[in-house]
């Protein structure tokens, strides 16, 4: 009984290693985007949450003409769909 104790013991610390690598490598992601806490508000709701922070790092940014706006616009990285759109003026 005691080994199987032991064996569930190490199985639950390795889940645990794993997850918590996996939230730093996603946290390690969205830091290199370069993004500020503000700009992280990817619904436009007022307020930067922690799972905005993790979601940065499935995001890219690229600059786009609307009309004679030079603007930001925000991506999905896995389908290149807009997540947001930043002009001046008009935010």
């Amino acid at each position: 009984m005691g080994a199987l104790k032991r064996l569930i013991g190490l199985v639950l610390v390795i889940i645990i290693s794993i997850l918590m690598l996996y939230l730093a490598a996603r946290s390690f992601a969205s830091f290199q985007q370069g993004y500020s806490w503000s700009e992280m508000d990817w619904n436009q709701k007022g307020n930067t949450s922690l799972s905005d922070f993790f979601i940065a790092s499935d995001i890219g940014k690229r600059e786009t003409i609307k009309g004679d706006k030079r603007c930001t616009e925000y991506y999905s990285y896995k389908d290149g769909l807009p997540i947001k759109l930043i002009c001046p003026g008009n935010n």
